[in-house]
């Protein structure tokens, strides 16, 4: 099919508080390398941004598309709940309301209420369950894999699906009749999706997620938001273990994912996010404990990119007596989304 036209906003969620100076180390601050003598990323190597930050090696794959100016990267960022509890502070992020638990609707799906977006197919989530951001009364849908939701599995396809319809036909009750309908017509326009690819992703279940994803808005059925975890990121200890696995897949992930979109990432932002970063300084078990802020990335065709972006253009320093005052100060250069 030819490219879509219709926007697309995908939220990949690092779940467990990715560690934000490992991911985009700033190799400009002293500090940095004082208080991480051994889980830093090594002075040099080191991918460089802008001279004072840079991305973690095994991130190579996402250069081309911040030198390229279609990935930005977003420091500082997190809720401002203060909390430490990864539960909490990822129904804060999910939500959009740090510090109330009384709301329960998703941001996404407040935005696709605000949008008038009804169908199912509109927003994704590449899991069994749909992510708490989509949580909420506007319809979304759950799929755990294309290969698994292409078709009615098992026996009596062909009667199974004549008994769906007849029983959604008759029904009294709309909610059902609704449900069954639906149910039939999106696994026959999923259906329609062309799964195949000439990109290589990463044997993982990032890589597969975000391979079933492209197919979909490839495919342009009416896909306009989406939901994808990527879980692990908790690393208390042997960071330099755990830390470049997770890094690894990340970047090849996103990066097949970008290459394979081809002209269809013009219409698509992929915001990845995580509840909070890390402490600054190492603890005893090579690793750090839970943070506050962290990092984002955005990247897509309508990303004004090739910068990193912080509050006022300022990185607060890492030392405790800094935290909070101007360092160092880039211009931020315009804003980020067009």
């Amino acid at each position: 099919r030819a490219s879509g036209s219709d926007p697309v906003l995908v939220a990949l969620y690092l779940r467990g508080g990715a560690d934000a100076l490992s991911l985009v180390p700033p190799h400009g601050d002293a500090t940095y390398y004082a208080v991480r003598p051994n889980i830093q990323v090594a002075p040099g190597t080191e991918l460089d941004l802008d001279g004072f930050f840079g991305f973690h090696p095994l991130l190579a794959p996402l250069l081309p598309f911040y030198q390229d100016g279609r990935l930005g990267v977003l420091y500082g960022c997190g809720s401002a709940s203060g909390t430490r509890s990864h539960f909490d502070e990822q129904d804060f992020m999910e939500f959009a309301a740090p510090g109330d638990k009384t709301v329960q609707v998703g941001w996404l799906n407040r935005f696709l209420t605000s949008a008038g977006m009804t169908s199912p197919i509109s927003a994704i989530t590449i899991e069994n369950t749909p992510a708490k951001a989509l949580a909420g009364p506007a319809a979304s849908l759950a799929i755990p894999a294309l290969s698994r939701f292409s078709s009615l599995e098992g026996a009596y396809t062909t009667e199974r699906r004549q008994a769906i319809q007849a029983i959604s036909s008759a029904t009294s009750n709309a909610l059902l009749g609704v449900a069954g309908t639906n149910a039939i017509g999106i696994l026959d326009l999923v259906q329609t999706v062309n799964a195949t690819t000439n990109v290589a992703y990463p044997a993982t279940k990032l890589g597969s997620a975000l391979k079933d994803l492209a197919a979909l808005i490839k495919g342009d059925i009416g896909v306009r938001v989406a939901a994808v975890n990527h879980a692990s990121w908790d690393h208390h200890a042997r960071h330099l273990i755990s830390f470049p696995a997770m890094a690894s897949d990340l970047g090849s992930s996103l990066a097949a994912f970008a290459t394979d979109l081809g002209g269809d990432l013009d219409r698509t932002v992929v915001l990845v996010m995580s509840e909070f970063g890390r402490r600054v300084a190492q603890n005893g078990a090579m690793g750090c404990d839970h943070g506050h802020g962290g990092v984002m990335l955005a990247l897509g065709g309508a990303v004004q990119g090739g910068q990193v972006l912080m509050r006022d253009g300022v990185w607060p320093g890492l030392d405790p007596g800094q935290l909070g005052v101007a360092t160092k100060t880039t211009p931020n250069r315009g804003l980020l989304l067009q």
